[in-house]
């Protein structure tokens, strides 16, 4: 391994092993060995004492060393358009304990210890160490960070095989929270909704209920065959996440799980396209109710589920490992319902570190970088708000990584509060090639 980069510490725990590992072998596709002994070369020195031949970081704070967990805030430091934490003013030491502020992020560190959350139980954007009021959306500082690790390194030690040009993944996900907004509904729901909207004069709505209950008009939200056309325009195969609650609640309104046709349509997808449960949104509180959704869907289309995302991205990182003893390899629900961007600080995948047990785990979690709900129901925008957030994440993405967006297949009806976006999203799918 002539072209590892060597890292000497003071100390070696999992947790700073998970650092490195996501560090040198996920993003920057390096090599790496880790020692703790004085007398090898190493290009990085992390520890209280500099060393001439080594690129110093100077350990701040106790968070990389197993068993401590405690609500640690960690200190700041922010300009017009830089932002750091567990920053170190200190000449002879790299300007940042880059390794605690790497692991404080992508641990989720700050997520068990939050005291406000929004009225859906969710943490809020505001309350994040890497907020950043300059920016509409939350940035990927730790891929900065590590950048500037990166290039500092080069410049140092120019035979280290260190390549900045990476090329980011686009993935489109479709949450199907309702597949037909009439059909598969049962007598008791669609009558109730059918007075519901003749006293509130939506009487066009009742005439499409009627038609559509009378197979004369395709129903409003079984917009799949132009999601799958569209298909062709991407990069990667769509992921469909379906909600398949037994019981409907204010907030699960899907099909009928009893439904034929609603079986045969996650059937079908299936059979070509990776299927996702979208967890109901009283299972943050209540695993058995995962679990029992995915025994549902696994057995309906005879296949394993192992990806998930949560509805209304209702999810926290202690439930995550609820979600990873489930069976689950890769979850989507990591991601900001009112603002766009990376909640954990970086555009890449990270392997979920269960701070409550101390250790990695196998489940990936893919953060939602985009919604299209964010602008329609939290910042109440336009189309042109959410192509230039996207642009802006996009352009952020110096080290690569994966863009996940997340639509729904509501959106594509051109009706109600997607009313002038269906078209848009159409023509944005469009020019993803």
């Amino acid at each position: 391994m002539s072209n590892a980069i060597v890292i000497r510490s003071d100390f070696i725990s999992r947790r700073l092993q998970y650092t490195l590992d996501f560090i040198f072998n996920q993003v920057l596709e390096l090599p790496y060995v880790l020692t703790s002994d004085v007398n090898t070369f190493a290009h990085i020195n992390y520890s209280s004492l500099p060393n001439d031949n080594s690129l110093n970081i100077l350990k701040t704070s106790p968070i990389l060393n197993d068993g401590y967990f405690s609500d640690l805030t960690p200190e700041k430091e922010k300009s017009l358009n830089n932002l750091s934490i567990f920053p170190v003013n200190n000449e002879n030491f790299f300007g940042q304990d880059i390794f605690s502020a790497v692991f404080y992020c992508i641990s989720g560190w700050e997520r068990y210890f939050s005291k406000n959350s929004d009225i859906h139980g969710r943490f809020l954007p505001i309350n994040s160490a890497i907020f950043h009021d300059n920016y509409n959306f939350i940035f990927p500082w730790v891929d900065k960070w590590i950048f500037l690790l990166a290039k500092e390194l080069k410049i140092r030690f120019n035979d280290l095989p260190i390549q900045f040009e990476k090329i980011y993944k686009l993935q489109v996900t479709i949450d199907v929270d309702m597949a037909y907004s009439y059909l598969c509904k049962g007598l008791y729901r669609n009558f109730g909704g059918a007075v519901r909207d003749f006293i509130n004069f939506k009487f066009q709505h009742v005439f499409d209920r009627l038609f559509t209950l009378l197979h004369l008009k395709k129903d409003v939200f079984d917009t799949f065959d132009l999601l799958l056309e569209l298909e062709k325009f991407l990069q990667n195969p769509l992921i469909f996440f379906f909600l398949v609650s037994e019981k409907t609640t204010k907030f699960d309104k899907n099909n009928s799980i009893n439904c034929s046709k609603f079986q045969n349509l996650i059937k079908d997808i299936s059979t070509s396209h990776a299927v996702g449960l979208h967890y109901s949104y009283y299972s943050k509180n209540d695993s058995s109710l995962i679990e029992k959704d995915k025994f549902f869907l696994e057995h309906l289309i005879n296949k394993p589920i192992n990806k998930g995302r949560a509805h209304y991205l209702r999810s926290d990182m202690p439930q995550m490992n609820l979600i990873a003893n489930a069976g689950f390899k890769d979850d989507f629900s990591i991601g900001y319902a009112s603002m766009p961007g990376f909640p954990l600080g970086t555009a890449h995948p990270v392997f979920f570190y269960d701070l409550i047990n101390d250790k990695q785990t196998a489940l990936l979690l893919h953060q939602t970088a985009i919604m299209e709900g964010t602008f329609v129901d939290y910042k109440k925008t336009n189309p042109e708000d959410f192509s230039q957030s996207f642009d802006n994440i996009r352009s952020s993405m110096i080290l690569g990584g994966e863009l996940v967006i997340l639509l729904h297949n509501e959106s594509f009806t051109n009706k109600n509060r997607w009313k002038n976006w269906s078209n848009f999203f159409v023509n944005f799918l469009k020019n993803m090639r």
